[in-house]
């Protein structure tokens, strides 16, 4: 078994949109747990204070487990889902263009033009079964974990969410009318790994879901929406040959490099109103002390340059996330 291959599938690069949600979640959910344990010192005290501290009591008692939990949920849902596109795609022979020849050319840092492409385990000659058993198991350690997580924090509506992402995961690039060869790839990735990851984190953690929750939500869907548009300019050609109608197939490299701009200038102001409501002014300055990597990261794209506009991206969503927690903690 070639570890090195089967790694490579997983696709590393792209961990950091699911898990920086699920902290970005817990942030918001943490605020709330400490507003919850805020009262007015009455005499004699209000039964109001006395529930509320309670609760928070409860609530605080099993938020590392169920954070742990939400953490693994959402790194082996990326994971499953990396590999059933992996899958997909490879029996539709999308990524048949993706051969060895290139992938020695990337090991050996010689790949100009658009970039170097991840490697891919069925167009590497990885059976297509296993490829799939391989998401397969990914997913249903998921649920374990989402299961348990459920269980713990009693948020049973999150079953349904849980269900959901799955199936979005699967039929981005499988069944019969996959919703990303229609271009609604970057609408899935908002609603999945922006509201429903951020919200549902917050929501298992805190029993409730607030206003900040829901801006936050929309810049890390945002965000991971950048990471996806990039990949899809990244194989726009590939794309257009095989049929795959991507966004940035249907818009054209052009105005879809404009959306991508407009998606970051949007999600850093959101990003900046969320951390200066945390920790004023100080959350958004620590914010904005990055903002250089979102321009290069615009700026990279016209030029070709994916690999560099796609890392910046990933750090980009790991930078916002790890500024609301500083600024959660230090509110």
């Amino acid at each position: 078994m070639n570890i090195r291959l089967w790694f490579a599938g997983a696709r590393p690069k792209t961990w950091p949109a699911s898990i920086a949600p699920v902290l970005v979640g817990a942030a918001m959910a943490y605020v709330r747990l400490k507003q919850l344990g805020t009262c007015i010192e009455i005499n004699p005290e209000p039964a109001e204070c006395a529930a509320n501290r309670a609760q928070q009591s409860v609530l605080l008692g099993h938020f590392w487990p169920v954070f742990a939990l939400c953490v693994l949920v959402a790194l082996l849902l990326q994971i499953a889902v990396n590999y059933a596109n992996d899958y997909s795609d490879g029996i539709r022979g999308v990524d048949a263009g993706r051969d060895e020849a290139e992938h020695a050319q990337r090991d050996a840092g010689q790949v100009q033009g658009r970039g170097a492409k991840p490697r891919r385990l069925v167009a590497s000659g990885m059976p297509p079964k296993q490829v799939l058993m391989a998401s397969g198991i990914a997913a249903g350690l998921a649920c374990v974990c989402g299961l348990v997580a459920v269980l713990i924090s009693q948020a049973w509506w999150l079953l349904a969410v849980g269900a959901l992402s799955l199936a979005a995961g699967w039929f981005y690039t499988g069944g019969r009318h996959p919703y990303g060869y229609a271009g609604f790839g970057e609408l899935g990735v908002f609603l999945f790994f922006g509201l429903a990851a951020v919200l549902g984190t917050e929501y298992a953690l805190s029993g409730t879901v607030d206003g900040m929750g829901v801006a936050a939500a929309v810049c890390c869907g945002l965000n991971a929406v950048m990471l996806l548009m990039i990949n899809n300019l990244r194989d726009v050609e590939e794309d257009r040959e095989h049929g795959k109608r991507t966004l940035a197939v249907r818009l054209g490299e052009h105005n879809a490099g404009i959306l991508l701009t407009v998606c970051c200038v949007i999600a850093w102001m959101i990003g900046a109103f969320v951390c200066m409501a945390l920790w004023m002014p100080w959350g958004a300055v620590l914010l904005i002390s990055g903002v250089g990597v979102p321009v290069r990261m615009v700026l990279s794209v016209p030029k070709h340059r994916f690999r560099t506009a796609f890392n910046d991206a990933g750090f980009q969503t790991s930078f916002f996330a790890v500024v609301v927690v500083i600024s959660a903690l230090v509110m």
